[in-house]
């Protein structure tokens, strides 16, 4: 029988972290078995380095905030203190090195369908057990061919979780701050909180 933990990396910018990452995050927990899923916040995303990201002390201040939905979530700030670039593969290796068990790789359905184009994507295809689920704006029946081919052509395990998709967004998010709106029901409670104290956003 095998007694391995697993893990599930979750990273992303989390700018703020909102329902839909909380909804992911606790599928994958429930659907997948995992024992511990780790919040990663990135210090520069290789693919948002034209706008400014929060300040990564605010950002994990939101993911804490948003943790209390499960008691497997915890948070990380390995990215955040290695600074520079985060690249998935560079940071999968390293925890792979360190926890022993299975790793899991946490990400959006608009994400897992471009993961062949990311650096080193085919190792990350081929050695990761890759977790996502549907959202709103993408084509679901397009990405799961997609995912299909990536099976055939790497022997990739893709799951796709079974759950409804979240119409939720950072970017909508700051937005609806920007213009003075109500974010209530699209961030835990928490962060809700977190972010009027602290006038994120404006």
């Amino acid at each position: 029988m095998d007694n391995k933990k697993k893990y599930g990396i979750y990273g992303g910018s989390f700018d703020p972290i909102h329902i839909g990452h909380v909804a992911l995050a606790d599928s994958a927990v429930r659907e997948c078995g995992l024992d511990k899923l780790i919040f990663m916040p990135a210090f520069i995303s290789p693919f948002k380095q034209d706008r400014r990201v929060t300040d990564g002390h605010d950002r994990c201040c939101m993911i804490e905030a948003a943790m209390k939905a499960n008691s497997a979530f915890c948070l990380s700030r390995y990215e955040l203190n290695r600074k520079g670039t985060s690249y998935t593969i560079e940071t999968l290796r390293h925890w792979k090195k360190l926890l022993d068990g299975e790793l899991c790789f946490i990400l959006g359905f608009d994400s897992a369908v471009q993961v062949d184009t990311w650096y080193e994507g085919e190792e990350i295809l081929r050695n990761y057990h890759l977790i996502t689920a549907r959202r709103p704006d993408t084509d679901y029946i397009k990405g799961l061919k997609v995912l299909e081919s990536f099976r055939e052509k790497y022997g990739a395990n893709i799951t796709v979780l079974d759950m409804p998709p979240v119409d939720a967004s950072s970017t909508q998010i700051r937005d609806l701050i920007k213009e003075g709106r109500s974010i209530t029901g699209l961030v835990p409670q928490g962060v809700e909180e977190y972010i009027i104290e602290h006038h994120l956003y404006r």
